[in-house]
């Protein structure tokens, strides 16, 4: 393959990288594939981020974008919805940054974490993506066979598992709204769900202005003392001090209320129901804290997780995944759902 551009060599060479590295039969070529997989992502960004609106289409001008691409991952993804509506599906967004979160557990957890070959395969298929629809690199062409097949076997399990997996998330988000309504019944009013979105829709200008009006939000309308306090201590609260980590963590809680029920989960996840003692004693507002959106973290993370999984399985975009891993998975959310909804409706608090 030719490149035309000298920009597409760099992020279409780390792709071949990859999938050379894991025709290697053992778990040290998984892992290198999938870390270099992750250098061809967040370069992909970056150079498209970077370029001349003339050459991207951006919709946004370099200005705006300057200050995203110096930024982290996150901000890459930020800088993606700004620039490119359209081209990338939130959905896809969310898998990048749920396959940016597994390398990070790799860089800190070392030898000890396992790279499943449907995490290889699927972030391989959406780093195909990238390159097509961001830098116009025909990288689905450069996969190997294996991860474009897609497994026929399963479909009415599959169907089915789809089916429970929706009533589980019903189930849980209705004890959710039922437990926040009882801690803190303003959080639920109609005026400050309303309110919350708007103001999870920031942009980088007015994020400082937006923060200060969800500190506020948050401390007229979150009634629950203890709640209140740690959010409002761990909240960002003079963006020309704060730390870099403080400030993204910051975003990405005022994030989460783009869907109230996300945020209602990891208030009462943080202080009710901790997992793996991840809990708003232990939870540091210096440190990266976007692995609580995996499942293994928090309660926050199986929501999200398995909120996902349904629009994947709803839009038939697999990245890579064969129907049998996707079964697989969709039970692994649906027990925990399962296992944490009850838990939910359980708890015993003042009325």
């Amino acid at each position: 393959m030719t490149d035309i551009h000298p920009w597409q060599r760099g992020p279409r060479e780390l792709l071949q990288f990859a999938i050379t590295a894991y025709a290697s039969p053992d778990e040290a070529g998984r892992r290198i594939s999938f870390l270099l997989i992750d250098v061809c992502v967040e370069t992909t960004l970056r150079t498209f981020l970077g370029l001349p609106v003339k050459i991207s289409g951006s919709a946004k001008g370099y200005l705006d974008l300057k200050q995203y691409v110096n930024g982290k991952f996150h901000d890459l993804t930020k800088g993606i919805e700004a620039a490119a509506p359209g081209r990338i599906s939130d959905n896809e967004l969310h898998h990048l940054r749920f396959y940016h979160n597994v390398r990070n557990r790799l860089y800190h957890e070392g030898n000890g974490i396992t790279i499943p070959e449907e995490h290889v395969r699927g972030y391989g298929t959406l780093a195909a993506k990238l390159l097509k629809e961001l830098l116009e690199i025909d990288g689905h062409a450069m996969l190997p066979r294996a991860w474009k097949q897609a497994d026929l076997t399963q479909v009415h399990s599959l169907d089915e598992m789809r089916r429970e997996l929706e009533r589980e998330l019903d189930q849980f988000e209705n004890a959710i709204n039922a437990v926040m309504e009882k801690v803190a019944p303003k959080m639920v009013y109609p005026s400050t769900i309303c309110r919350l979105k708007e103001l999870a829709d920031f942009s980088i200008t007015t994020f400082g202005a937006d923060l200060q009006s969800f500190r506020d939000l948050i401390n007229k309308n979150l009634t629950d003392e203890k709640a209140r306090e740690w959010l409002l201590n761990f909240l960002a609260d003079d963006l020309s001090y704060d730390s870099p980590n403080v400030v993204s963590n910051s975003q990405l809680i005022m994030e989460l209320a783009k869907n109230p029920t996300a945020f209602y989960s990891f208030l009462i996840g943080m202080q009710f129901i901790p997992l793996e003692e991840i809990s708003m004693d232990t939870l540091d507002n210096w440190d990266d804290i976007s692995f609580i959106q995996q499942d293994e973290y928090s309660i926050l993370g199986i929501y999200e997780s398995a909120k996902y999984l349904l629009e994947m399985l709803r839009d038939k975009r697999w990245l890579g995944m064969s129907e049998t891993k996707l079964l697989e998975r969709c039970k692994d959310l649906r027990d925990k759902l399962k296992t944490i909804s009850p838990k939910v409706a359980g708890l015993h608090l003042p009325n």
